[in-house]
């Protein structure tokens, strides 16, 4: 199977809130594996919950948080609680398999739910539990779930300075009801602390003055949350960041929760892995629908096979899905994406986040998430494509990027893409500067597999750029210069 031939870099742990209940809800039979529906990810409150708390988040990095609380519940009530931990579902049947952090609500929940299963139907999120373990789902093992839109202060909300390396949770929900659950889990994970727990009840804002008030139904974290007798605040700004500002002091928190469909246009343009200044792997998606990446890695005296580029078609699915449709050109062995296999993409800031499902278990699991970073694009940085009719091979780019390295990318216009008489087919990467009067120069050469047929040649060279539209100008000779008769490509801005 072709998987990135590097390190797994660890996604960081998000914060949320939210469960599910044990009541009876409406049949609904379970979908074909054909129209399955698996994107759970939101912040989702059980529709039979009869003046209970019921609710429970799934976050996009693979966690779960589920609350759940009868309305006359006691702090120790062993099937009241707070219950934390990692999640993930099988696209194609919907087995939703967890592990917990952090349980503190008995045998309910989703610890103790057998044969668990889970997908959304006309917008409401089925959690099936083959309570009997007959082997089949019963009218009576079903629970709808409708989604929390967020809205306003509306939603699920996690603490910016948590520190995800100590396994802590802080977060706040604010349903449409009124009610609202703040959660909380110390780096010790322990039932016995007595900070660690939820909070539940309900809240209101003065309109005029955003001045926040809280009378709480059950609260079993202690001194923690918003019980304790303080004057609150609350502001959303930009619908991204809500801050409570409590006596003198000010908390700001960040929706969770929230999945965004991602689209062609979220990822256009180049990401690159950070592996440091001798390694390039970058995923690029292209204007027409294309996308390339490249693969350099290990020790500089020692790369094998697995380094190079693969260009192909690709297209987004359902759940953020990323489908290849055809490779066009490989050329960097077991590397890349050309095998068949399930790859989600999720976007959030400048981060995209590649799951690659290696195990081909049809789930994505944490430890098969890579991490890309958006790359600069402006003035000369960023990924360029020549304009179509510019050169005879069917691919030409060029990437500058922040570290003051190139690369130039050509596939010959036609398979396969290793006549005699051309130049082979590849990449080549190199340092380069760049001065004001737009001279390019190359410096070190990083990678090369296009058998030295690179830009090196030229005697001379000249880049400016114009908004979205890059203009190369390669000199063979001096006289060239002189007259001005080199040639010249025009690339666009991808």
């Amino acid at each position: 199977m072709k998987s990135f031939k590097l390190a797994l870099l660890t996604i960081a742990t998000a914060l949320v809130l939210q469960g599910c209940n044990d009541d009876n809800s409406d049949f609904n039979p379970p979908p074909t594996s054909s129209d399955i529906d698996t994107n759970i990810v939101g912040f989702w409150s059980e529709d039979d919950a009869n003046g209970n708390l019921s609710a429970i988040s799934f976050m996009d990095d693979g966690t779960y948080v589920q609350v759940q609380v009868n309305n006359n519940s006691s702090v120790d009530d062993p099937e009241g609680g707070l219950e934390w931990g990692e999640y993930s579902i099988d696209k194609k049947t919907g087995k939703l398999t967890t592990t917990q952090r952090f349980d503190e609500n008995g045998d309910m929940g989703l610890s103790d739910a057998p044969n668990l299963s889970a997908h959304v139907s006309n917008g409401k999120l089925i959690l099936q539990v083959d309570e009997n373990e007959n082997g089949s789902i019963d009218s009576d093992e079903q629970y709808k779930f409708s989604e929390i839109q967020p809205d306003g202060i509306v939603g699920a909300w996690s603490f910016d300075d948590v520190d995800d390396t100590d396994d802590e949770l802080i977060g706040v929900a604010f349903l449409d009801d009124s009610q609202y659950v703040h959660v909380q889990v110390n780096s010790d994970l322990s039932v016995d602390n007595d900070e660690n727990g939820l909070e539940w009840g309900t809240y209101a804002i003065n309109p005029s003055t955003n001045q926040l008030t809280t009378t709480q139904t059950f609260d079993s974290n202690a001194d923690k949350g918003l019980s304790e007798p303080s004057t609150r605040y609350a502001r959303v700004t930009d619908d991204e960041k809500l801050i409570l500002d409590v006596d003198d002091d000010s908390f700001t928190f960040s929706r969770t929760a929230v999945t965004e469909p991602v689209d062609a246009q979220m990822l256009s343009g180049l990401w690159r892995m950070d592996l440091g200044n001798e390694e390039l792997v970058t995923l690029s998606f292209l204007d027409d629908g294309t996308y390339l990446q490249t693969q350099v890695t290990g020790p500089t005296s020692s790369r094998g096979s697995d380094n190079g580029i693969e260009w192909g078609e690709y297209s987004l699915k359902a759940n953020n899905e990323l489908e290849i449709d055809d490779v066009i050109f490989d050329n960097n062995g077991s590397a890349g994406l050309s095998d068949e296999v399930l790859r989600t993409v999720q976007i959030t800031d400048d981060i995209l986040t590649l799951g690659v499902d290696e195990d081909d278990s049809g789930i994505v699991d944490n430890d098969e998430k890579y991490q890309f970073t958006k790359a600069k694009s402006q003035n000369e940085l960023g990924i360029w494509k020549a304009k179509a009719g510019q050169v005879d091979d069917e691919l030409t780019l060029v990437g500058f990027l922040d570290d003051q390295t190139f690369f130039h990318i050509e596939v010959d216009e036609k398979p396969p893409f290793d006549e005699p008489e051309m130049p082979p087919s590849g990449m080549d990467w190199n340092l380069y500067t760049l001065g004001n009067n737009g001279l390019f120069t190359l410096g070190q050469s990083l990678y090369s597999n296009t058998g030295g047929n690179d830009l090196s040649f030229f005697y001379q060279m000249n880049i400016s750029v114009s908004g979205d539209t890059l203009t190369f100008n390669g000199y063979e000779d001096q006289i060239e210069v002189q007259n001005n008769d080199g040639e010249t490509v025009i690339f666009d801005r991808q």
